[in-house]
């Protein structure tokens, strides 16, 4: 469907505001208002911010033209809290659906053996596609996990995104505590952001997962990283075979840390179990990514620390390695904050976040359209201590929004019966 816009007479020629018209706007703070309108304003020669929201019969502003969107929704930007862009240039996902996780890591490592460091090149690339393809379909914010060696021009782009550049870290050595440490200290001091305060990048960390990380280096960098006031971003909790591993040592991650020459039972024991790991990660703002296989002990844990942890969700990712059904209900009504990720092209057709709204949908038709709309966008934007400028439709805020298309053969006439339909679709408003 192509924007019309419509001209209207304004007694300000100078006017710096456009509004932006549908049948409906969904603020995500307040309940969804049909025949909406946002109005932006935009502030030197970049600065967008929203200045005005409501229903479109009511507005008397000073507007000069009107861009008349259409049959669709006005949402908040969408939030990527968790992703790998690495692995963007992926034609498809490694492997076959219901694949033995452990395998599929040794593919991740051939993978990222072949495509990084053999060619930095090619994976400063890849990550400069998953951006655009991103972008495109409506994400504002990305939660990324980046590998050593990280280089911050890699995530320059034309596209106006927040990023939250977890440094990853792994190492099953107490030797490698020093170099990890200068590491990461350098990392988390940097800060950056564009001349015009719409772009931000900021740093976080990423122990990478407690089968991948000595218990001490885990501690190492949530000490660091909450001296800094930063963000720690965690692989918990994802497997049935990392449970067995830390339950009991034994099962398929033996095998796998034996062949990569890592293996150390007396790595493995209470100071590796799931629940010490979200003691040591209670001590910083952390964010338990997956957790599909938290029980409910780890869950009362998260939720009596739900100040500072919060889970990501990623829904298709999830769908792909035949996972046990997600303890969506569990989560949600202990009032943990749940928001949602891609993960990679890894175990992803592609890095649209829209699909992973639908996937939510689709598995649990018991949660509410606004329940799923907000993991995907005020709920995400929290998680990445962006709720002041993201994740809703609010005056103040940037001017970072996206437009669902209603599908003209979808009957549905409320927003909640078809915005997460099957053939809704999403993309970012050009601003």
């Amino acid at each position: 469907m192509t924007d019309r816009t419509l001209n209207f007479q304004s007694g300000d020629s100078s006017s710096s505001k456009t509004v932006y018209r549908a049948s409906w706007v969904c603020p995500v703070d307040q309940p969804p208002i049909e025949n909406g309108f946002v109005e932006v304003n935009k502030e030197g020669s970049d600065r967008r911010t929203i200045s005005n929201v409501g229903t479109f019969a009511n507005y008397n502003g000073p507007s000069e033209s009107v861009v008349d969107l259409g049959d669709g929704a006005i949402i908040p930007g969408l939030i990527n809290a968790h992703t790998h862009l690495e692995f963007s240039d992926l034609p498809r996902p490694l492997g076959r659906p219901g694949i033995r996780f452990t395998d599929w890591i040794r593919l991740i490592v051939e993978s990222r053996h072949a495509s990084n460091q053999d060619s930095p090149a090619k994976k400063a690339e890849a990550i400069k596609q998953g951006i655009a393809q991103s972008v495109k379909s409506g994400v504002v914010a990305i939660g990324e996990i980046c590998t050593a060696p990280f280089v911050l021009n890699d995530y320059v782009s034309d596209a106006p995104v927040s990023m939250l550049h977890f440094l990853e870290q792994l190492g099953s050595d107490q030797a490698v505590l020093a170099d990890k440490r200068s590491e990461l200290t350098e990392h988390l001091s940097a800060n950056q952001r564009d001349s015009n305060g719409q772009v931000q990048s900021t740093f976080g960390a990423s122990p990478h997962a407690p089968y991948s990380c000595h218990s001490n280096l885990v501690q190492q960098i949530c000490q660091i990283a909450a001296n800094q006031n930063s963000i720690v971003a965690m692989h918990l909790a994802e497997t049935k075979e990392e449970r067995e591993l830390l339950d009991s040592s034994s099962g398929d991650f033996v095998e796998l840390l034996k062949n990569f020459g890592v293996w150390n039972p007396e790595n493995f024991g209470p100071q590796r179990s799931i629940l010490s790991t979200l003691q040591t990660l209670s001590a910083c703002d952390a964010l338990i990514i997956h957790g599909n296989y938290l029980d409910d002990v780890e869950l009362d844990f998260i939720a009596q620390h739900r100040d500072r942890m919060k889970i990501v969700f990623c829904p298709r990712t999830h769908d792909f390695f035949r996972h046990d059904q997600y303890p969506i209900k569990k989560i949600v009504q202990r009032g943990i904050g749940l928001s949602l990720g891609t993960d990679s092209l890894a175990s992803n057709p592609d890095l649209r976040m829209f699909e992973e709204l639908k996937q939510v949908a689709k598995t649990f038709p018991q949660l509410a359209t606004q329940q799923i709309l907000e993991m995907g966008t005020i709920n995400g934007a929290s998680a990445m201590g962006l709720e002041s400028k993201l994740g809703t439709l609010t005056v103040g805020k940037s001017a970072a929004i996206g437009f669902v298309e209603q599908n003209e053969l979808d009957p549905a006439k409320q927003v909640d019966q078809w915005l997460l339909a099957t053939t809704s679709t999403c993309r970012r408003i050009e601003i």
